[in-house]
């Protein structure tokens, strides 16, 4: 992705073509990708403590902000490029992309195959590996159906399978329920009826034979279920955990408006779950790295003001993928994905996201344009 972009800039810089008019929804986008990475930075230097590396957020945060800060300005970069420039070099992007999610999706299969564990730990995270498989999977989805290509449904059908395998391969259950319905999503809004029943008894099977033959992703929904059923009894489980860092953060976040250490954010979370949550082992034994809840965990540790930052982030890319009352297919395979999986985990506080999620945004900036392009 980071070469398909590389090109594109190289060309509109060595080009002739004079900058595209700038979308100011696009500018405040990128202001706002800058403004996280510049409270990321003021909380390395305010609260950050390099010799506590046994707490994620000092050793994350120190990293992150400085991706941030360059992926700001390749926003902007990118959101002048001439839409001559990108549609003289479509088929180019769209081998990249799917270049890039080729090499990723190899990568993940030979690492599950190779490695002893029933869940893919693809780059030591399981779950966020099948984040950013499903974001990346989508994008390529996106790019497939926005170009005029040879044989689309057939390269769209063999994206998601490998996709959805991958995912299945990581036992997450967020991404394994949300992906066929993106899927849904999509079908709904480029196929005929007719197709969409196909599809929808096609993906019915698929997730019911999935159910049936792979154990690791059944015992993660009979998991889900009876902590749910249980939670009230014991809390000490996946979920129950989940439940109990986002009470904890929400109580040390509205007693910390401005920011506060990793340490102290520990002592306050500690003390709440063993006086208010039974003292939840599970909850406790990941508080260390985050609350499971991406505004919760920034405004826990930044303060209120870097979690809106964050929300407004949502609200200004649901709105660039919107024009003219319709919203376009980039705001179900981009802006949903990240909603749903920063409600039940954290994503700005791992580099590789950051390095798979802004890249993500430059090209769907390209491609909602060049399928506007087409309509027209």
């Amino acid at each position: 992705m980071f070469l398909a972009l590389f090109i594109l800039v190289l060309q509109f810089i060595c080009s002739r073509e004079k900058a595209r008019q700038l979308d100011r929804i696009w500018l405040f986008i990128a202001v706002v990708v800058a403004g996280i990475a510049f409270c990321q930075l003021w909380w390395v230097n305010q609260f950050g403590d390099s010799s506590a590396g046994e707490l994620l957020a000092n050793t994350s945060y120190a990293k992150t902000y400085k991706l941030l800060m360059p992926l700001s300005i390749l926003i902007f970069v990118t959101s002048v490029i001439p839409d001559k420039v990108i549609s003289r070099f479509r088929f180019l992007l769209l081998g990249m992309i799917c270049l890039a999610f080729g090499v990723a999706s190899f990568e993940g299969i030979y690492t599950y195959l190779s490695e002893d564990s029933v869940r893919a730990n693809i780059g030591g995270i399981s779950t966020t590996a099948a984040y950013l498989e499903t974001i990346q999977g989508l994008l390529c989805l996106y790019a497939i159906n926005t170009l005029v290509v040879r044989y689309k449904k057939r390269l769209m059908m063999v994206v998601s399978v490998i996709t959805f395998i991958i995912i299945l391969m990581t036992g997450t259950r967020s991404a394994t329920l949300l992906f066929p319905v993106i899927l849904l999503i999509m079908a709904f809004r480029s196929m005929a009826v007719k197709d969409v029943i196909k599809l929808v008894l096609v993906l019915v099977i698929l997730f019911t034979v999935t159910l049936i033959a792979a154990h690791q992703v059944r015992d993660r929904f009979i998991e889900a279920y009876q902590d749910l059923s249980h939670e009230n009894t014991n809390n000490s489980t996946s979920i129950g955990a989940r439940f109990s860092m986002w009470r904890s953060g929400f109580f040390t976040a509205s007693n910390h408006l401005v920011g506060q250490s990793a340490e102290s954010r520990l002592h306050d979370i500690t003390r709440y779950i063993d006086t208010n949550e039974k003292g939840n082992a599970e909850a406790l034994r990941n508080v260390p790295y985050h609350t499971h809840n991406e505004l919760i965990e920034i405004a826990s540790l930044q303060g209120i003001a870097p979690a809106s930052l964050m929300l407004i982030l949502y609200a200004l890319t649901f709105m660039a993928f919107r024009k003219k009352g319709r919203v376009d297919l980039a705001a179900f395979t981009f802006t949903m994905p990240l909603i749903i999986f920063g409600i039940g985990d954290v994503l700005m506080i791992y580099p590789k996201a950051i390095l798979s999620i802004f890249p993500t945004l430059c090209l769907y900036n390209m491609l909602t344009r060049i399928n506007r392009e087409q309509r027209v």
